[in-house]
């Protein structure tokens, strides 16, 4: 009995394998998106435990006071397996005549830390009284340094070689990150390196001014942290930071939050526009094989061998595109994997296999498509048979749309526009259908359009809007007003200003603390504009704090709250709030020059300068021209950083570059088959049509019209949709490393638009081609029976 119902579900596929075929493409691109993504999230968050644990990459770090008590009382707090010292500072690097502000860290010569410990690529690890150093992997590759080469850095006042004598990667530089509100740099800009812990302390007053502390067996105990981070600031702590907190680890981690969402949210916007097309279909074939439904029936066929026989019907593409997609999926995932990890040189990449993603990439296609068949299965089977066999009888005379009633003057209109406007609400279960359909798609391409439109307007906005300088040149030692001066005259200078850069802490309860930088500049700084929260903007205030808007959450606080700053060397200082800026890349304190000189009751010096270029300067022969000024030890170009970002943002162009390719061949599948569908229903009818002599290009010209005015109609629901759902995945991305707040140009709403209806005509000609082929006979002859 079952036999002939297989015969027919497989004789109705081929019928319709277009719909088919879209359906089934649709589904594994699904499944593919989240085998991919979730399988690239899992082995990358292996990859960074691995590395964390195999490196002893440090649960807490402490910068600043009593470091070594710090050290001993940690080490002797159970939970903690070791505590050690190091000295680490920001110094001047010279690197085959390129000045930058690198970074030295001390570590044991002769053997590895036990903390924070390195994995050495090329050469050696540190020889006792060797006096050389190891290269962090991304500085290597710069500036092409291999163990045996020489390069200068300064220390101590003056500028001396020394010798490279390994290149390694670090688990705290996977990410080369200066800081957390410096969580971009390039790698002109910044670099770090290793020496021994004594010719380190050198340029740290002789003493070590960092304890990393790595809690047993590696794993996260926020309580011992939070302890151990009150302990360091009684002994005068000026920044404690966890792994979680660590500027490289935090980046890392936003970059999984990234595809962790992703693995969510695509597949699931591909299978609820794979299961809306696939439960349009299906009830579409119900509807018109009733009499068929009748028949199967009245000669003995069970109900739950139809409702069994329609749920094939979402069963077929569910596993023939389930199935090849996990596949490819999982395989897609070792390559993103492989790639991700060679790029940032993960010391350690795991690739595994998780039959867990395999079985649920193939249930979660499955499911939705079994879903979208359900319902109508379900309807199958509950046909009456004797109704069915009669077929439907059309009841009432035709009258007036709607649309016609409300606006009389379209009643003349000529006769074409008037069915394509009646046939838009004379089934109304089909335009649902359509209009659901054009929402998805567009809601799925704004997504991924709104996040390259955000970064590149954010990026904008940060280097363009909010950041004046050209470039800022850093000084060897701290710098007075002459100094800077003197960058005011050299050719192609168009301008100057001071800045001093201070590592502060910020508190406001005694419970909420936040470590950042306070950035001093001129009381009448043209070089850092101010953006508030509000969506102006302002000039420096001369008095009082301006903060990022991430530390409202972080500290509990609002403009005219006063909060405890404290500074190295100076003390704890209590200062209002005065505002809020709104910018797109770290969270930063700002406060003029004028004011923090009342709050130390001294002329500051400058540890940086501001610097704008004169119109047509060559950049290039100026950077050489201020690099070579004695006082200046370090250069940092505000172009080339901006070029660093956008190189960066490559994979993630790339990303949702592909997302958006996919989203478009989801919009086109799933119109295709709405529009199909549409015109698969009205064949009687235009067999009707051309019986009375309409021609076939007219009635082809009249049912176009009626789907692109359906799809016209989804399109403002689905930018709305699609615009919330693009503020509502943004949302999870944001934090004070880097705030994602949407905006999507007024093009992109037009170009997404003018694609749907595009993809809505382009999809309506397989099927328009079909009114080609009608027999007018046979339909007449199948109408009447």
């Amino acid at each position: 009995m079952v036999k002939p119902l297989h015969h027919k579900l497989w004789r109705d596929v081929r019928r319709q394998r277009a719909q088919f075929i879209a359906i089934t493409i649709t589904i594994f691109l699904g499944v593919t998106i989240f085998g991919a993504t979730y399988d690239s999230f899992r082995n990358l968050q292996a990859s960074y435990a691995a590395t964390a644990t195999d490196f002893r990459f440090a649960n807490l770090t402490t910068a600043g006071g009593d470091v070594a008590t710090i050290a001993t009382e940690a080490a002797a707090t159970p939970g903690v397996e070791s505590a050690e010292v190091r000295s680490v500072a920001d110094i001047p690097f010279n690197v085959g005549g390129v000045k930058l502000l690198g970074r030295i860290i001390g570590v044991p010569a002769g053997e590895q830390p036990t903390v924070n410990q390195l994995s050495v690529l090329e050469g050696i690890y540190l020889a006792p009284g060797s006096g050389d150093v190891l290269v962090e992997k991304h500085m290597a590759d710069h500036f092409d340094l291999s163990p045996g080469d020489l390069f200068d850095i300064r220390m101590s006042g003056r500028w001396q070689a020394v010798t490279v004598a390994g290149v390694v990667a670090s688990p705290e530089y996977i990410w080369p990150a200066r800081d957390r509100q410096e969580l971009i740099t390039s790698a002109d800009n910044f670099g770090v390196i290793f020496a021994a812990n004594a010719e380190v302390a050198l340029a740290t007053d002789g003493s070590p001014n960092e304890a990393t502390i790595y809690f047993t067996g590696g794993g996260e105990d926020d309580a011992l942290s939070n302890d151990l981070a009150a302990m360091a600031r009684s002994h005068g702590a000026i920044s404690t930071y966890t792994r979680a907190e660590q500027a490289s680890n935090a980046g890392l981690t936003e970059d999984l939050k990234g595809f962790e969402e992703m693995a969510v949210f695509f597949p699931l916007m591909f299978l609820l526009a794979a299961a809306m097309a696939a439960y349009v279909m299906i009830s579409r074939v119900v509807h018109s094989q009733r009499p068929q439904i009748g028949v199967l029936l009245a000669n003995g066929f069970t109900r739950r061998q139809v409702r069994r026989h329609y749920l094939g019907y979402g069963l077929v593409p569910g596993l023939l595109g389930s199935i090849p997609g996990a596949v490819a999926g999982i395989l897609l995932a070792r390559l993103i994997t492989e790639m991700y990890t060679g790029m940032l040189s993960i010391p350690v990449t795991l690739v595994q296999f998780y039959p867990a993603t395999l079985i649920g990439a193939v249930l979660f296609g499955l499911v939705a498509s079994l879903l979208a068949a359900l319902a109508p299965a379900l309807v199958a089977s509950r046909v009456m048979p004797a109704t069915a066999m009669r077929g439907e009888t059309p009841s009432g005379g035709g009258r007036r749309s709607t649309v016609e009633r409300l606006f009389p003057p379209i009643r003349r209109v000529p006769v074409g526009w008037r069915m394509a406007i009646r046939g838009v609400g004379r089934n109304p279960r089909r335009t649902v259908y359509t209009i659901v359909g054009v929402v998805l798609s567009l809601m799925l391409v704004l997504v991924s359009w709104g996040m390259i439109d955000t970064v590149q307007h954010l990026m904008d906005r940060q280097f363009v809007e909010i950041q004046q300088e050209d470039a800022t040149v850093y000084f060897g030692e701290a710098a007075g007003a002459a100094d800077v001066a003197a960058l005011a005259e050299i050719d192609g200078v168009a301008a100057v200003e001071p800045a001093l850069t201070l590592p502060v802490s910020l508190g406001s309860d005694g419970e909420h603390h936040y470590e950042t930088a306070l950035l001093v500049l001129a009381d009448d700084t043209e070089m850092h504009r101010f953006l508030t929260t509000d969506g102006n903007w302002i000039s420096l205030p001369r008095s009082g704090l301006v903060l990022g808007q991430a530390t409202q959450n972080l500290l509990d606080v609002a403009v005219g709250s006063k909060v405890a700053m404290t500074i190295a060397g100076v003390g704890v200082v209590q200062e209002e709030i005065v505002a809020f800026v709104d910018e797109p890349l770290g969270t930063m304190a700002y406060m003029s020059r004028g004011r923090a000189e009342s709050l130390t009751g001294d002329v500051l010096p400058a540890t940086s300068a501001l610097v704008t270029y004169e119109p047509g300067t060559d950049a290039a022969e100026l950077r050489r021209t201020l690099t070579e000024l004695p006082a200046v030890a370090a250069f940092e170009d505000a172009n080339a950083l901006y070029a660093v970002v956008q190189k960066y943002m490559v994979l993630f162009y790339g990303f949702v570059g592909i997302m958006l390719v996919f989203g478009a061949a989801m919009a086109f599948a799933l119109i295709f088959n709405a529009m199909s569908v549409n015109i698969a229903e009205r064949t009687r009818e235009v067999a009707t049509l051309l019986a009375v002599g309409t021609d076939r290009r007219s009635i082809s010209r009249y049912i176009a019209a009626e789907n692109l005015l359906v799809a016209a109609l989804g399109i403002p629901i689905g930018l709305v949709v699609g615009y919330f759902a693009a503020k509502s995945a943004l949302a999870s991305f944001s934090s004070d490393l880097m705030a994602l707040d949407l905006y999507i140009r007024p093009t992109t709403f037009a170009l997404a638009a003018a694609a749907i209806l595009l993809v809505a005509l382009i999809s309506q000609w397989p099927g328009l081609r079909a009114i080609r082929r009608i027999n007018i006979p046979k339909i007449i002859k199948e109408r009447s029976a």
